[in-house]
This record gives C-alpha cells, sequence and structure tokens, in this order.
C-alpha cells in the first residue's frame, strides 16, 4: 500500500459517509462490488483510472474531487512536479491534474497519456449539463462518444456533452496525450445526491 493509494482511498469513504451511504449503497449507485469498494477505501488495492470514474458517479462527484486537492487563493501555481497524477495499474495511462484551482470553479483541466496500444475505454457518463471538450498534443486517439466515432490528430479537437459512456483509444506506435477540459458548471445542482440511502441519481 503507498500513501497516494490510501489518500484516495480515504476520501472516497470520508465523501460516501458525508453522504450517510454504506459501501452496498455506493455498489448499487456505482456498479463497483462492495469487496472492490472495502479493499480501495483501505488502500488493499490501487484502483484503476475507469473504476475511479464510477466511484465519482457513484458519489456525485467528479475523479479530481477525490484526490484531496486544496482551496484556491487568487493565484495559484501548478508545477509539474506538485500536479496530481494518478497512473492507471493495468494500462499505465497516467492522468494529470492541471490546475487545481479551476476544479473548485467547477472546471477540470486534466492531461492523459496513453501508451502504445492502450485506451480509457467504458468510461461512465457525467451528470447531464457536463461538456468536455478533448485537445490532442501528440499522437492520434480515436474517441467515441456514445454512438459517435472520430479520429484525432495534434492540434484536433472535438467538445461533446459528457453524459454519454465515452472512450480514447491509442492505436499508435506512441505515446498519445490528450488534454481534457471538463466543465461541470452547468451540472452543480444535479450533482448533488437525492437525500436517502441508496436512491440513485
Amino acid at each position: 500500500m503507498n500513501d497516494s493509494t490510501a489518500s484516495i482511498g480515504e476520501h472516497i469513504k470520508a465523501r460516501r459517509l458525508a453522504l450517510d451511504l454504506t459501501q452496498g449503497d455506493l455498489a448499487d449507485r456505482s456498479g463497483v462490488s462492495k469487496a472492490m469498494i472495502c479493499d480501495v477505501e483501505c488502500g488493499k488495492k490501487n484502483p484503476t483510472i475507469r473504476l475511479l470514474g464510477q466511484l465519482a458517479a457513484g458519489l456525485g462527484c467528479g475523479i479530481s474531487d477525490l484526490l484531496d486537492l486544496d482551496g484556491t487563493p487568487r493565484f495559484v501555481s501548478d508545477r509539474r512536479a506538485q500536479q496530481r497524477t494518478l497512473v492507471d495499474p493495468e494500462t499505465e495511462v497516467e492522468r494529470r491534474v492541471l490546475s487545481s484551482a479551476m476544479l473548485r470553479r467547477g472546471i477540470e483541466i486534466i492531461e492523459y497519456t496513453y501508451p502504445p496500444g492502450q485506451d480509457c475505454s467504458g468510461f461512465p457518463p457525467h451528470y447531464h449539463g457536463v461538456y468536455e471538450a478533448a485537445i490532442v498534443v501528440e499522437g492520434r486517439v480515436k474517441m467515441v462518444i456514445g454512438s459517435d466515432e472520430i479520429e484525432l490528430g495534434p492540434g484536433d479537437s472535438v467538445t461533446y456533452a459528457a453524459d454519454v459512456e465515452h472512450s480514447a483509444y491509442n492505436r499508435g506506435d506512441t505515446p498519445a496525450r490528450v488534454i481534457y477540459v471538463v466543465d461541470s458548471t452547468h451540472a452543480r445542482r444535479a450533482m448533488a445526491p437525492a437525500p436517502g440511502r441508496g436512491e440513485r441519481e
């Protein structure tokens, strides 16, 4: 168990308890097994990015909300060495938070690096009203958003409603880097879970 794994698990547990949810309730809301939730909260399992996405959806938040990013003064410097980074233990896909300050305003700016041949597939839908823009910095990726597909190269971008399952695939021989801007500002009320245990959104 490492510190980052334990920290993520602790914040998942704290948010779950703040919502008055049992592990079983969160399992029902997220589609993640109760046993896996227990292992993640205890720091025994290093969760994949997709699994974190499922848990975040079940908790009514984004992945970055589970990373204990601090509040924001007027001027914030996010040096690369200080940026919160997750590496998927199965695919080695890297997720890096580029702006902790914008997160507190309902906007995530994150960079994904996909190793050759790897992907982040089947990412669960966000809440209605959440929009994403994906900008390819290097490499080529195929984006699948709901029933739509598009292939993007360096400098290309796509903007889409993120309330459907979405995936990104790097089928090239070099790493692909994509910057995502996730705007949840028009979905903040929808992200507040309904009261009561076990109720779905």
